[in-house]
């Protein structure tokens, strides 16, 4: 039979001598051994050997003189040649020689003592097998019964598990980075603090006289208030029935002379009157100067002219006779009757009839819908003041018109109502108050305006004058000692309660201090200020 023959060399360790021997491709393997045995030299490592060759199928023969190693070959079931040309053979293991005075008898120890000696025996007692008929083979081969190998009883060679070894040191890596992580957190991360302070105050009345407008900024010096009017226009249309009357008939007219007794000419116009009636010149008339040939005979400067009554009807007819109402030096007459006057009564508008429905036009259903439609678009951050809600009727007119004959005594009141309402935006209006507070305090660094009553708020005694609206407004602010938060949390860090307590209550004014830690284990403030929160509450705020 084919064999492999691997010389080992001195510096080959176990695992080098294993692994040739797995590498053989003979099934027989003769291993020689240098001078200086080596790795060899430990039986567990020839039981290493023995099995690795065992497990690779492979019979395996060292080849030496060594009396110590064919010793340790024979423990360890390996057969033996003295050389490659040789018989192998399993060397016998030498019997321990036992001199009777080193026998101890067992019913002399203490039954403890050996129990203990019994136990440890068995346990560590090699039970060696040795067959002689071991090896069977030709100068090539070599057979080796496994009945004939010495077994070892309780000798297991411990090698050792690296993959346990790995999952074990990276749980340990792993617990070891959780557990620092979490002793960051709960130390540098999860500390935080919360600083209550309770406050007295007083209040600081507010009550003045300001201007609301559209086109005004907020100014505490004006005493103005920047404010929206807002608008919408809703068409109105109200029938109604003409109950005025009027003479619509032709007017009398007449022919007038004039006489002017001064030395100027006289220009006359306007109205003159005649028979208690009164009618108009019907265009100016310029009346001559008079004239004298000698002073005893002068005659007056003349001119005519025509009247027309001041009003119609057939009254006006028949008039003659001097007329009044003329300039001191013209006098005048009318030169024939008046006539042609007639009498025609209609039914015309009158403003009374108009008075009486305009008041609806802003008062039917139209008003509430224009109002709920202005205060929706003022929802949110306003404060509107209700009783400027008011409508403008200018724009609606009656047709016909006041005076004009009205067809069947109907007629109709139609146009755009105008309805407005003012507000203002809440944040004016606290800035407005902010200035007015701030003003109180001003000088006062230990004081600080905790509210500025701006929800306390009124507006009264509403005047308005085209789009400025003046109103009294009135508040209560509160105003109550200063704390600087930056500072408070710049010097609570690291601090306990009592030290941050002791800090707080030096500040005049100051009723309650409290500090809560989080989370429970924390028994101080964090260094970082901003795990630091400062909270101030009010009394009666």
């Amino acid at each position: 039979m084919q064999k492999d023959v691997i010389y080992i060399d001195v510096d080959d360790d176990i695992t080098a001598i294993i692994g040739k021997v797995k590498a053989a491709k003979a099934h027989i393997v003769a291993l020689v051994p240098p001078k200086r045995i080596g790795a060899i030299q430990s039986a567990v490592n020839l039981k290493l050997v023995h099995r690795a060759a065992e497990q690779a199928d492979k019979r395996l023969v060292i080849i030496s003189n060594n009396v110590s190693l064919m010793a340790l070959a024979g423990s360890a079931g390996i057969p033996v040649a003295r050389n490659l040309q040789s018989k192998p053979e399993l060397a016998e293991v030498p019997v321990l020689e036992v001199d009777d005075d080193d026998v101890i008898d067992g019913a002399d120890l203490p039954v403890g003592d050996h129990q203990a000696v019994a136990e440890k025996v068995a346990n560590d007692s090699v039970v060696p097998e040795v067959g002689a008929a071991a090896v069977a083979a030709s100068a090539d081969s070599v057979a080796v019964s496994h009945r004939d190998k010495p077994v070892t009883r309780g000798s297991k060679v411990a090698v050792p598990n690296f993959d346990v070894f790995r999952k074990k040191l990276l749980l340990g890596i792993v617990g070891g980075v959780t557990l620092i992580s979490l002793l960051v957190w709960a130390f540098v991360f999860a500390p935080s603090a919360r600083i209550i302070i309770t406050a007295r105050t007083t209040d600081a009345a507010l009550n003045s006289r300001v201007s609301l407008s559209p086109t005004a900024t907020t100014d505490l010096k004006a005493g103005t208030i920047a404010s929206v009017l807002k608008s919408t226009k809703k068409d109105v249309s109200i029938p109604f029935t003409a109950t005025g009357k009027k003479d619509v008939g032709d007017k009398a007219t007449g022919a007038v002379k004039l006489y002017n007794d001064s030395f100027d000419p006289v220009t006359v116009s306007g109205s003159v009157t005649a028979g208690g009636f009164t009618f108009y010149l019907s265009s100016a008339v310029t009346v001559p100067k008079g004239s004298c040939t000698r002073p005893s005979s002068c005659s007056s400067g003349t001119a005519t002219g025509t009247i027309v009554a001041a009003a119609p009807g057939s009254n006006y007819n028949g008039i003659s006779g001097e007329l009044g109402d003329l300039p001191g030096t013209i006098t005048g007459a009318i030169t024939g009757a008046t006539a042609n006057g007639t009498d025609k009564t209609v039914t015309v508008v009158s403003q009374e009839d108009v008075d009486k429905v305009s008041g609806d036009a802003s008062k039917q259903d139209v008003a509430e819908a224009a109002k709920k439609e202005l205060l929706a678009s003022l929802r949110g951050d306003y404060i509107i003041l209700d009783s400027t809600f008011k409508a403008d009727t200018s724009a609606v007119k009656s047709a016909p018109a006041v005076g004009s004959e009205a067809t069947d005594s109907k007629a109709t009141l139609a146009g755009s109502v105008t309805y407005t309402i003012v507000a203002t935006v809440k944040s004016e209006v606290s800035k407005y108050l902010d200035a007015y507070f701030a003003q109180q305090i001003d000088g006062k660094t230990d004081q600080k305006v905790y509210s500025n009553g701006l929800t306390d708020v009124s507006f009264t005694n509403i005047s308005q004058a085209d789009t400025i609206t003046t109103v009294n407004i009135s508040t209560n602010g509160k105003i109550g000692p200063k704390v600087d938060e930056k500072a408070l949390k710049e010097f609570a860090k690291g601090k306990r309660y009592g030290e941050i307590q002791d800090y707080v209550k030096q500040v005049s004014g100051i009723d309650n201090v409290d500090v809560k830690f989080s989370p429970f284990w924390v028994s101080s403030s964090p260094g970082d200020p901003n795990r630091i929160k400062v909270e101030f509450k009010v009394n009666g705020a």
